[in-house]
């Protein structure tokens, strides 16, 4: 697997209570890397070969401004469906490879991280300047009703 031979970071959110925390730092294997989130987060994302989440709102946004190849495996328990409908999206643009939680395997993993890392990073797919634009058809507008 062409992310085998990688160093891994594992960031574990706020919620992850001290003793599991603990636990996943001594089950780490050579090469794993286990901490909490970071404020430098996006500049993680900015230097990563591939990003591997569940698919959040935030997360997602930043791993698309950094221009991360992402593979998401959605939260999908309890008949949760916003993670998933994000995630297909992000796939049906060509920006991530996506995991059903229920299909997830050590092998259907590591061939998704393997296709992420053979393709290019993603490009261009989505427009980013957003609140530029907004502002800039705010303007137009108002000088349309004053004129």
């Amino acid at each position: 697997a062409a992310g085998a031979d990688r160093r891994w970071r594992l960031l574990a959110g706020g919620n992850l209570d001290d003793g599991a925390f603990a636990a996943l730092c001594d089950a780490a294997p050579e090469g794993v890397v286990v901490e909490r989130a970071r404020n430098d987060f996006p500049a993680l994302l900015a230097n990563c070969a591939v990003s591997v989440s569940q698919g959040g709102y935030n997360t997602l946004v930043e791993a698309l401004q950094a221009r991360a190849r992402m593979v998401i495996i959605p939260f999908s328990r309890g008949g949760q469906t916003e993670q998933s409908l994000r995630a297909g999206r992000f796939a049906a643009l060509g920006l991530a490879r996506c995991i059903d939680e229920d299909d997830l395997s050590p092998q259907r993993l590591a061939a998704a991280i393997d296709a992420a890392l053979a393709a290019p990073p993603p490009r261009g797919a989505v427009n980013m300047d957003g609140a530029a634009r907004s502002a800039g058809l705010i303007a137009r507008w108002a000088e349309g009703a004053d004129g």
